[in-house]
């Protein structure tokens, strides 16, 4: 069985020459669900947007067994899903529906097809009422959601999501924490809650200094104090 995610020896440098990665080593099995603590700073945004496609870093990036290269980025970005902390900046419609429709892809033959299966998400996330919303209209945590089902509609086979609970309430973040348990979608998770890791992990990994320092099962992780420094 492929990985879900291998990244070997990935380094990258900010245009003014900083180093953000510095050979990072990672890899998933899927259906795992790791999330990914470390400082501010330490290189888990950049990370992901290399794991995107979004940055270019020096390394191996492979993800579910397709290794990056100039003529397989395109096919890769379509197998991850990205969460942005900032989730305001992943609508592109001024409806939630038609942001929804634009999702779907491929696997729905018409616009007919694509409608039902939008609002089936829609439904899913609670969201029906707001079909015809401006998504930046919504609160932060219905954002969330509708954001999270447009990436879903993707139907990815890897899901980043970076600090999905900032900015929620604890209500908010229950919900979003029971969605994410009911997906077997393989995870990276960038978070600094011990709700997520309580709820959500199968693993635990640390980042400091642009590396990965520890990766271990999450019973063992929220008992090391140097797991549990990071997480609030």
């Amino acid at each position: 069985m492929n990985k879900a995610l291998v990244v070997r020896n990935l380094i990258y440098s900010y245009p003014d020459g900083r180093a953000a990665l510095k050979g990072v080593d990672l890899e998933l099995e899927q259906g795992m669900r790791l999330c990914l603590a470390g400082p501010n700073g330490s290189g888990k945004t950049t990370l992901f947007l290399n794991i995107d496609g979004l940055l270019d870093g020096k390394g191996h990036i492979e993800i579910m067994g397709v290794v990056r290269s100039a003529k397989t980025i395109s096919d890769m970005r379509k197998m991850v899903g990205f969460l942005f902390s900032q989730v305001e900046h992943q609508f592109i419609m001024t409806d939630l529906l038609n942001d929804i429709i634009l999702s779907v892809g491929d696997e729905a033959a018409d616009i007919a097809e694509k409608k039902k299966k939008a609002l089936e998400w829609l439904k899913r996330f609670d969201l029906t009422r707001y079909a015809d919303t401006n998504p930046l209209e919504l609160s932060a945590g219905e954002m969330k959601r509708a954001a999270l089902a447009g990436v879903l509609a993707r139907r990815p086979e890897l899901l980043l999501f970076d600090e999905p609970l900032g900015g929620l309430d604890r209500e908010n973040g229950e919900k979003l924490t029971a969605i994410l348990r009911s997906l077997s979608t393989t995870m990276l998770i960038a978070t600094h809650r011990r709700f997520m890791v309580e709820e959500v992990a199968t693993h635990v990994a640390v980042m400091k200094e642009g590396k990965i320092t520890g990766f271990y099962e999450k019973k063992k992780a929220l008992k090391m104090r140097n797991v549990q420094d990071l997480l609030f």
